[in-house]
């Protein structure tokens, strides 16, 4: 593809690529980065309409898409993310609401509008979309971005609707079929105290289940995460044995808990020695299927349980800086060793977790 530069202005037509989501063409997807690194605007999918946007340091992106929208000076435009590690670069105040929120319905079809470290709100969506995350992940910062349909006018689920609308005014246009929905993201205020539903779309019977869980009071404001290797014995064993001893204590609505493994395969049962030894406490792991661990689980944790150092190193590497949130419970791993091992580990797990139980009643 031809060097272009920001002075030459969009084509009446729009540079069209078809891309298939499951197996998209890298080198037509990186000229489409390499032009909104330019301050080329594109149009793109996301699981609810197609949106138009670049890159957000883009000089007078902000001002180009009022342009292309006819929108008003006092109406913000959202900042989309291609993954986790993004969010710390628009300066997210994470308050228990907006972690709770994010945990729930990211990545999705939900746009949640947080307060940022500047005293402002902003609005930003992670979709679900695979395109549109590998877009903004290649282009390496988050976009800022809209619907691509003019103020007031309907929002595109097809490029044709996009092309109908502002075919004149975009420089490329990704084409990946119609949209999965057929309605715009649910749009949610957790910037305050209480959430606050501004627009009920794609996801809004769910959400507005979320938004009465917060009222009420009962949802999980904290989150544990139990990490081992293959999430079969040792994580699962103390993640049952942890929610047991939470909900003893009546915190079960305040504090959220779950387990992954750092080399797990997806969807396996707990060892069936694991699963005796918690029967024989009244604790019942049976429905437990193994998780691999990933970077959203990393970082929507308040506190990380590990069994081993090279945990640790595996958490860390995923995310860095987590390390201050870790803590190595230092159990020897049981897998294909006898149903007296599986006993003495459970009395290790046991023993060490009474240990961080002051901290961990903190959290809530």
């Amino acid at each position: 593809m031809e060097s272009m530069s920001n002075n030459i202005q969009p084509a009446h037509v729009p540079v069209i690529l078809k891309l298939d989501a499951r197996d998209p063409d890298n080198l037509r997807l990186r000229a489409v980065v390499e032009a909104c690194k330019e301050g080329r605007i594109v149009g793109f999918p996301t699981e609810t309409v197609y949106g138009i946007g670049t890159i957000m340091s883009a000089p007078g992106i902000d001002q180009r898409l009022r342009e292309i929208k006819g929108r008003s000076e006092y109406k913000p435009f959202t900042f989309h993310i291609g993954d986790w590690d993004m969010i710390d670069r628009l300066g997210i105040v994470q308050t228990p609401l907006a972690r709770f929120f994010i945990r729930h319905f990211w990545p999705g079809p939900v746009t949640l509008l947080f307060m940022n470290t500047s005293g402002q709100k902003v609005g930003v969506r992670f979709p679900r979309n695979r395109l549109a995350c590998l877009l903004i992940c290649e282009a390496g910062e988050p976009f800022l971005a809209t619907s691509a349909n003019k103020s007031g006018a309907q929002s595109p689920h097809t490029i044709d609707q996009v092309l109908e609308q502002l075919g004149g005014s975009i420089d490329f246009l990704i084409d990946a079929g119609k949209t999965e929905f057929g309605h715009d993201s649910t749009v949610v205020d957790v910037s305050g105290e209480e959430p606050v539903i501004l627009r009920k779309g794609a996801y809004g019977a769910e959400v507005e289940k979320a938004v009465a869980k917060v009222r009420s009071g009962r949802y999980p404001k904290k989150k544990i995460i139990v990490v081992c290797t293959g999430n079969s014995c040792r994580s699962p064993m103390a993640e049952g044995w942890l929610k047991h001893e939470i909900e003893q204590r009546g915190l079960a609505d305040h504090i959220e808990i779950s387990s992954c493994g750092i080399g797990a395969r997806e969807g396996l049962p707990a060892a069936s020695e694991a699963e005796f030894v918690m029967k024989n406490r009244g604790i019942d792991i049976s429905r437990h299927k193994s998780r691999l661990c990933r970077l959203s689980d990393i970082w929507g944790a308040d506190l990380i349980i590990v069994m081993a150092e090279h945990h640790s190193d595996s958490i860390c590497e995923l995310l860095p800086g987590s390390e201050s949130r870790i803590r190595n419970l230092k159990i020897e791993d049981p897998i294909g060793l006898g149903m007296g091992v599986y006993e003495k580990t459970i009395m290790q797990i046991e023993k060490k977790m009474r240990e961080i139980m002051a901290e961990i009643i903190q959290l809530s």
